[in-house]
């Protein structure tokens, strides 16, 4: 099969690039023809003649006038269109697979796709077709407010990063191609990769409802991952230090563990504040990555989510699971989906320090003996949920069903 996949990014930038280049290897291995379409970067991973670039100036980071010279190309991206009509007068694709596509590459893309007659499938991995930021979040809680009452309120409040004229511009494109450019005629597909997600959408929007599927994401190298079974001797959290991961919630619930180590990995806006608050008994690693990492992971004992915000699918918990760590979620988003409460984790309400505070006392009660079976659960549900094999069974299914209903419309 020849499938196109389509990205912003052509490098890691967060969880939907990490996806968007797992399902390419994943996609070579089983011998397909993986054709990729991205931004421009110099900084790009994608090297070989498979690889299209549009080219894009990122609208966020421009001048006020470079905004007003950009506008044209953040709707409808002329580049895009003309590159990706070039692959596929080349190469033929059966079928496109889209992850991130606003703000770069643009809707552009989507009649050149229809008029060559190719399905299209839409990965959901943010909540960009409901929310102008994408994150239901603003100013330190969550927000409903354009969901329900209009998208006029990101510019009214100032919702895209605290920016005016960045939220107007988001303001307008949720405008445009939800009442005038109706993208969701082009759309053939929806892959959610959780089910909260999808009845977040389907709340919306009825097409959510008929399109819509569930596919979690997948850990590549789960097969080589030897789990350890063994309890270690800190608490870990890692990934952005930002206000809607939980972070604060969870180093002031650590004041009531004062003999109890919790080690934070990553970098983040409050990282400066919270390193200088923050008591003894919490370790900041900084930004670590490849071996230190999976180190720290593999000897932790419980991998900690305490998000406050609409998490998705977080690889956070498919690579705590890999390892045999169970794992302490928040109950909100894509979380509570994926742990099996007492059996792969612990669940606790989230922003509820009181709440934190007994489910951590709650998991350190565990012998070396419970420990073993909760590892050895977290291990089997990776197994079962986010395995490659499962995926790429699933996810072949999705093309085949997509075409065969595209063929016969």
């Amino acid at each position: 099969m020849r499938i196109l996949q389509i990205n912003k990014y052509p490098y890691i930038k967060g969880g939907a690039d990490v996806a968007f280049f797992n399902t390419i290897e994943l996609l070579k291995q089983h011998g397909h023809e993986v054709y990729t379409l991205t931004i421009n970067e110099s900084s790009s991973l994608l090297k070989d003649d498979h690889a299209y670039f549009v080219n894009y100036s990122e609208i966020r980071t421009s001048t006020f006038l470079g905004k007003i010279r950009s506008i044209q190309t953040f709707f409808y991206n002329r580049s895009a269109s003309e590159e990706i009509e070039k692959c596929i007068i080349k190469n033929k694709p059966d079928i496109a697979q889209i992850h991130l596509l606003f703000n770069g590459i643009s809707l552009s893309i989507l009649p050149v796709l229809k008029k060559y007659n190719i399905p299209i499938i839409y990965t959901v991995h943010d909540t960009r077709l409901l929310c102008p930021s994408s994150s239901f979040w603003l100013k330190g809680k969550l927000c409903h407010n354009c969901y329900e009452r209009g998208f006029i309120n990101c510019f009214t409040r100032k919702c895209y990063q605290g920016s005016r004229i960045n939220s107007f511009m988001v303001m307008l494109e949720m405008i445009y191609k939800e009442h005038i450019f109706s993208y969701f005629k082009y759309i053939d597909k929806y892959i959610f990769v959780c089910n909260k997600y999808k009845q977040f959408h389907e709340e919306k929007r009825k097409y959510f409802l008929e399109k819509g599927v569930v596919l979690y994401n997948f850990h590549p190298k789960l097969d080589l991952i030897k789990p350890n079974n063994i309890m270690g001797n800190y608490l870990l959290y890692y990934g952005r230090i930002t206000e809607e991961k939980g972070i604060k919630t969870l180093i002031d619930v650590m004041a009531k563990f004062k003999n109890v180590t919790l080690k934070i990995a990553g970098t983040g806006p409050l990282l400066a504040k919270l390193k200088k608050e923050a008591l003894q008994n919490i370790d900041f690693l900084g930004f670590i990555s490849g071996t230190e990492l999976l180190y720290t992971i593999e000897h932790s004992s419980f991998v900690i989510v305490p998000s406050e915000w609409y998490e998705n699918n977080p690889l956070t918990i498919i690579e705590a699971y890999s390892y045999g760590k169970p794992v302490i979620g928040a109950n909100i988003g894509g979380i509570p989906e994926i742990i099996n409460e007492g059996k792969t984790g612990y669940i606790f309400n989230s922003g509820d320090e009181k709440s934190l505070e007994n489910v951590i006392k709650k998991a350190l009660m565990n012998t070396e003996a419970q420990y073993k079976i909760l590892s050895q659960n977290s291990r089997k549900f990776a197994e079962t949920n986010f395995s490659p094999d499962n995926y790429y069974t699933k996810l072949i299914s999705i093309y085949k069903q997509t075409i065969t209903e595209y063929e016969n419309i």
